[in-house]
């Protein structure tokens, strides 16, 4: 089974409503490090939260602020592991998130 490193999310700003960041494909594809940016002058709350195939939302990060002109990696996203068909989503109006990690096809 080969691995690719991918971009999952090249980046996005988003908003205050939950919007999906990444979604897995393949057999599994797993997260290897986030990135959130706040390039604003006041702080702004990120929101996490994973969707599995056919299944409900949890929660993974629940309204942690990132601080003015800051950024943020959220250690809950490394090696996080979605199977095809899941989804991340993520709110925090005006916070930028890049994601990269590897699919397994």
């Amino acid at each position: 089974m080969p691995v690719t490193a991918v971009s999952l999310q090249p980046g996005i700003t988003l908003t205050s409503s939950q919007q999906t960041v990444a979604t897995g494909s393949g057999s599994s594809t797993i997260v290897t490090q986030a990135i959130v940016t706040n390039a604003t002058t006041a702080s702004i709350n990120l929101t996490v939260q994973i969707q599995r195939a056919g299944g409900s939302t949890m929660t993974l990060i629940p309204a942690r602020a990132v601080a003015a002109s800051s950024a943020s990696i959220p250690g809950e996203l490394a090696g996080f592991i979605l199977n095809d068909g899941d989804t991340i989503l993520a709110s925090g109006a005006g916070l930028t998130l890049i994601a990269n990690g590897y699919v397994q096809s």
